[in-house]
């Protein structure tokens, strides 16, 4: 968990340090903006599959640690691009990309060991690492927003040096567990076995009707939730309501203070016996926020329309897992995970990106309507399927 607090915190800054660095320091334009936003979640098509296989083949411990030092690497030379002036469109592209390699590998690897490291229920296990992620993500991003006052370099600073700490931990609870079968290292893994283990977490999604239907509804999620708020949000602090980096900072703080919120709720409330529910409800729930936000409210609106939006997403997304989790079996548990995650950020990318574009000839407001009308539609197609509604919790 300290290790996990770490890594989020370090995230927590990268996620408004990125934003803040496109619309304030480069003033990119908005199609620019989904570019790099894009360029961060891109790598996740490919390199979350692998890291699916590799999880259930490998240390996980280990897998998480070679993450962990990639991030810290990836954070010091956004410190040497801005030390020497070299920061740009495409060189912040190539950080973003290098962000979004190393976090698609962590990301199978710890929901494995989210999963097996204690006996709770699944619910229990996902809102307590949740809380943990979130809390400490939300430091961070109260951290990134005095970027103005302190200067990015000491902000980037700590973030490294918060991510190395990460490291540490990770290297410590690597010596006491072991989690994996094959004792080959991870760099002579077999491609021809990879590329089947892969497929055969296809299959499985293909073979399940619930599995099927939930990734269908992490997509409109990753499109949404994910894609359409990286790039809408900082367009809409910046050109609507002309915060500041400390003022969007809080912005950012407001989303993540929602998501802890719905953390905190889930841990203290009895198990959820049927999660499908609460995770297509939370359609209804976002389509609300799209048609307020396309009001344009008032900066005190603004906050509170935010933190229902991270409240939703972090009841939505909770749920979602909760369900993957219970579906899947133990020996596909890293490779469908790995698909829930490549599914989601996977889908994100399409959602900057066509956000990005459709602001050139669209309004925000018009963009958030669309938000809302879209996530009114989807929940009624879900109400024809059966499948999903009915998934029990176990454990």
């Amino acid at each position: 968990m300290v290790a996990h607090g770490g890594s989020a915190f370090a995230l927590g800054v990268h996620q408004v340090l990125l934003a803040w660095l496109c619309i304030s320091a480069l003033q990119l334009p908005a199609h620019q903006l989904g570019w790099v936003q894009a360029a961060g979640l891109l790598p996740n098509l490919v390199v979350m599959l692998i890291a699916g296989a590799l999880a259930d083949r490998r240390n996980a411990i280990q897998l998480m640690c070679v993450a962990q030092i990639l991030l810290t690497l990836c954070y010091l030379l956004l410190c040497v691009l801005l030390v020497t002036e070299k920061l740009s469109l495409f060189s912040l592209m190539f950080y973003a990309a290098a962000v979004g390699c190393a976090n698609a590998l962590i990301q199978p690897a710890r929901e494995k060991v989210i999963g097996s490291l204690s006996e709770q229920s699944v619910q229990v296990k996902i809102t307590r690492a949740s809380i943990v992620q979130f809390s400490m993500q939300a430091l961070g991003v109260l951290v990134a927003s005095l970027s103005d006052q302190t200067g990015f370099l000491l902000v980037i600073s700590i973030q490294a040096l918060v991510s190395a700490l990460a490291t540490l931990q990770l290297l410590l609870l690597g010596g006491t567990m072991r989690d994996g079968d094959s004792p080959t290292p991870l760099v002579t893994a077999k491609v021809k076995r990879m590329s089947s283990q892969i497929m055969d977490g296809f299959s499985v999604v293909l073979g399940d009707r619930r599995i099927a239907q939930l990734i269908a509804l992490i997509s409109f999620n990753g499109v949404m939730h994910l894609g359409l708020y990286i790039v809408a949000m900082p367009l809409f602090a910046r050109d609507v309501y002309g915060f500041n980096a400390l003022e969007y900072g809080f912005l950012q703080f407001c989303f993540v203070l929602g998501m802890l919120g719905a953390y905190l709720l889930l841990l203290f409330r009895k198990k959820v016996e049927y999660p499908a529910q609460g995770a297509l409800f939370s359609l209804l729930y976002t389509a609300i926020v799209g048609y307020a936000l396309s009001r344009e409210p008032t900066v005190g609106g603004l906050y509170v329309l935010v933190i229902f939006w991270g409240w939703v997403a972090g009841y939505s997304a909770t749920h979602c897992r909760v369900i993957m989790q219970t579906l899947a079996t133990p020996e596909y548990k890293g490779r469908l995970m790995s698909l829930y995650q490549f599914t989601l950020f996977g889908m994100a990318p399409l959602g900057a990106l066509a956000t990005g574009y459709f602001s050139m000839f669209y309004s925000l407001h018009t963009i958030f309507q669309i938000l809302s009308g879209a996530s009114v539609v989807i929940f009624v197609l879900f109400l024809f399927t059966k499948s999903i509604w009915s998934v029990k919790q176990i454990g």
